[in-house]
């Protein structure tokens, strides 16, 4: 399958990437030296080229052939043997490599996939890693000009995204996903890029 959206490749890398590098310092520090990571939804790649030199090996997975060819061509300038770039989706993904992986990242994606999706990737990437770290925008969101730029950036994003967007709000976001996929909250850290929830999550003992 073949997932685009108008803003995916270059567009992404460019305009929308760099903007989540202070989020992704935060991602960094919850990850030890060596652990091996799936990252779901790599987008163009700048989060798993970040933890190049820190993981032990990083499978990175993005429906769009557009994002993936942009981080294969970032790879190649910058070259990391732990680092494979994969074009799927989660289900796909682990459909052929179930893992155990130490740790999952899901950063900025779950938001714009459809709430019975947001589920089984949940289910799925839980039952493959032992942590999963998600990153997203924080609700309720804190008001001012932040909260009205998102909405705007989300609704140019299309309509489907913006419908899916919407649902994420109205189900209390990151909080409710993992509640609803019967997960454990093992830490948060909210607002810090402003309006930016990162939580990280397992599946409870026993």
């Amino acid at each position: 399958m073949n997932v685009t959206h108008w803003y995916d490749g270059l567009f992404y890398d460019l305009m929308i990437a760099p903007h989540q590098d202070r989020a992704f310092t935060h991602v960094r520090e919850l990850i030890p030296e060596g652990a091996t990571l799936l990252d779901v939804g790599c987008a163009t790649g700048r989060l798993a080229l970040q933890l190049a030199g820190k993981c032990g090996t990083i499978d990175a997975i993005d429906p769009s052939m557009k994002n993936i060819r942009i981080a294969e061509q970032a790879l190649e300038r910058h070259p990391a043997r732990n680092v494979r770039f994969h074009h799927a989706d989660a289900l796909q993904f682990l459909d052929r490599e179930p893992g155990p992986f130490d740790y999952a990242t899901i950063s900025y994606m779950i938001h714009e996939v459809a709430e019975t999706e947001r589920n089984r990737i949940l289910h799925s990437v839980s039952t493959a890693a032992r942590k999963i770290i998600l990153v997203d925008y924080l609700v309720p969101p804190p008001t001012g000009t932040t909260k009205v730029l998102n909405g705007v950036v989300e609704f140019l994003a299309g309509a489907e995204h913006f419908r899916n967007f919407r649902s994420f709000l109205a189900g209390n976001g990151l909080k409710g996903i993992v509640e609803r996929a019967g997960l454990s909250v093992l830490s948060e850290l909210k607002n810090d890029p402003p309006s930016t929830h990162i939580l990280v999550a397992a599946r409870k003992a026993g």
